[in-house]
Order: C-alpha cells, then sequence, then structure tokens
C-alpha cells in the first residue's frame, strides 16, 4: 500500500519542463501527508476546441465515483491494486478515461521485524520527484446541508472543489519491487515523466491503459528510488516537521 507521502517539493516547478498548460494547485510544504488530504494530479483534459491541455490541479486523496452516495466512501479507496483496478466497480470507469499523475517528494512505509516492531522509511528518488500512476474522478458536491462544505462552488475554499464539483484522487500499487520489497510487499506504480502523456492520455482506452500498466510495472527499475530509515514520529499525522524527513543513521539503499 501506499498510505503516506512527504510533500516537501513544489509541483509549479515543473510547468516548464511537462508543458503544463494551466495550474490550479497551490503548493505548500507538508512532510507528513495521509489520505484525505490534497494532493496535486496532472491531467490532461479536452478544452472546447478538442485540443488538449494539460493541468495541475488539486484532489482529494481518496477516489470518490460520480455514483457515490457519500463523499467518505473515499477513505478506503486512497489506494487501487494494479492486478484489479481496471475491473472493480470503484475504479474501472475512472481507469477507462481518467488517469492521472501525481508528483510527490516522496513516501514513508514501515518495515516489520520478528518482534513486530516497525521502523519507518522514507523512500524517494534521488534527482526530483517521485510520479505515481493515478486515477482521478469528479462528484457533483451536494447542495446545502448533508456532507457538503457550505462554500462549495465557484467560490469554495476547499481546494479539492471546483465550480461545486469534488476532484478526487487514487494511487495505484502493485507488488514491490527490488530492495523495496524488503520493506513492504507493496508499492506505488512509479512512471517517469516520459511516461505521463501516455498515462494520462484520455483518448487511449481500458485495453491500451492495461497494457501500459502492464509495462509500466514490469519494466520498472527499484534502484531509481533510494530509502533510509527517519523517526517514528512520522507515525503520527499530527506531526508535520521538516525533521520528520531527515535520515536517522548513515543507512541508504541502493
Amino acid at each position: 500500500m501506499c498510505g503516506r507521502l512527504n510533500m516537501h517539493l513544489d509541483p509549479t516547478d515543473l510547468v516548464d519542463e511537462l508543458d503544463i498548460d494551466t495550474v490550479g494547485y497551490r503548493f505548500a510544504p507538508r512532510y507528513n501527508v495521509p489520505p484525505g488530504a490534497v494532493l496535486p494530479i496532472i491531467i490532461d483534459r479536452p478544452a472546447e476546441s478538442g485540443e488538449l491541455v494539460r493541468r495541475l490541479e488539486s484532489a482529494r486523496w481518496g477516489l470518490v465515483p460520480g455514483w457515490a452516495k457519500e463523499e467518505k466512501i473515499g477513505f478506503r479507496a486512497f489506494n487501487a491494486r494494479s492486478e484489479t483496478v481496471g475491473s472493480k466497480p470503484m475504479f474501472r470507469s475512472a481507469f477507462a478515461r481518467q488517469r492521472c499523475a501525481v508528483p510527490v517528494g516522496g513516501y514513508y512505509e514501515w518495515q516489520t521485524d520478528a518482534s513486530g516492531a516497525k521502523t519507518p522509511w522514507l523512500m524517494q528518488a534521488a534527482d526530483g520527484p517521485l510520479f505515481m500512476a493515478g486515477l482521478f474522478e469528479f462528484r457533483k458536491q451536494v447542495s446545502a446541508g448533508a456532507e457538503a462544505d457550505a462554500t462549495a462552488g465557484p467560490g469554495s475554499s476547499d481546494p479539492a472543489v471546483q465550480d461545486g464539483w469534488l476532484v478526487s484522487t487514487t494511487i495505484i500499487t502493485a507488488p514491490a519491487a527490488g530492495h523495496l520489497a524488503e520493506v513492504h510487499d507493496r508499492m506505488p506504480v512509479m512512471i517517469t515523466a516520459a511516461d505521463i502523456n501516455a498515462w494520462a492520455d484520455p483518448t487511449a482506452g481500458k485495453d491500451e491503459a492495461q497494457e501500459l500498466l502492464r509495462t509500466l510495472v514490469d519494466g520498472f527499475d527499484p534502484n531509481r528510488v533510494e530509502r533510509y530509515r527517519v523517526d517514528r514520529a512520522v507515525g503520527n499525522v499530527r506531526n508535520q516537521s521538516a525533521d520528520l524527513m531527515a535520515p536517522v543513521d548513515e543507512m541508504r539503499v541502493p
């Protein structure tokens, strides 16, 4: 699984590199990001002219399909398994038409030893952000009352709400590879900047996406990701200090 992120890198720095046309995400460094928080996502959407526009947007971490009766369903949909993402009702519609890349500074995972003690590790790229393969959805906010933010609408104070629509996302996971499997048996599906065009292409259907996903998982080089141990304080989401990403010893892998 992937259930805790480090968002210390500003994704707006990628605007030129990734040919991003519009930015709807406001960056603030965060060092301990749980499901339910707001993430940046990179999506390609057709404009009125039909031309694809690349956007950096805000999305709630935890996918909420348009048919969902309650938004809290997203709290159990922050990850989607690569083995079943194309067939599960929760994800199959977004998988076929609304795929995204999630740029992150890194992610945390916990290694459990024989005694049951858990040691947190920070996984990150040595030279910039990690791009994770994700999906996104839109869900119309309910009218005043129930669960909707009272300000949901064009002037919503919720960065994941756009013109009355909640934008949500999930991160796809796969069996862990190489040294990452020493910490946990699952890992995010990680892509390169060059993969974003194909992955986010809304004109590519389910079969093309399934084939690309297999290629991404099979072709992943775990040595693109380094890891080191961090303080156990990261286990409490209330802790948000930059010190959380500091190594506690000299060991780095690979």
